[in-house]
């Protein structure tokens, strides 16, 4: 089950990289935030959620109690500083806003590897 909701996840977020890098062509690479901007805000955001779904299918004890939420508050916290950092980055340099979402991207796919196999 938790392979079939990855999946799903993953068709959304190469859903809206593929139609941001499309729309990068048509788009003015001089301006900051564009629909270019929107898409890859909501890959960034679909990223979080596979993040979570990553971390969560790590190896928890029985006796974690309600630290079991930890597992799902710091990917979540983590990747929504990533996403203000890619804001705040295409700000600053709006010609590189594909490259810096798909960073972001892959980092916060990493944040959740790394609540998997810590």
């Amino acid at each position: 089950m938790n392979y079939l909701l990855i999946g799903i996840i993953l068709i959304f977020l190469f859903y809206a990289i593929l139609s941001a890098k499309n729309q990068l062509i048509e788009d003015n690479r001089k301006k900051a935030f564009t629909s270019v901007t929107a898409l890859m805000s909501f890959a960034i955001f679909i990223s979080i959620i596979l993040s979570v779904v990553i971390a969560l299918n790590a190896d928890m004890p029985q006796s974690i109690g309600y630290g079991g939420f930890d597992y799902i508050i710091r990917p979540s916290i983590f990747g929504i500083l990533v996403l203000i950092l890619y804001l705040s980055s295409v700000g600053a340099k709006p010609n590189l806003k594909f490259t810096l979402g798909l960073v972001s991207i892959l980092i916060n796919v990493c944040i959740g590897l790394v609540f998997l196999f810590n």
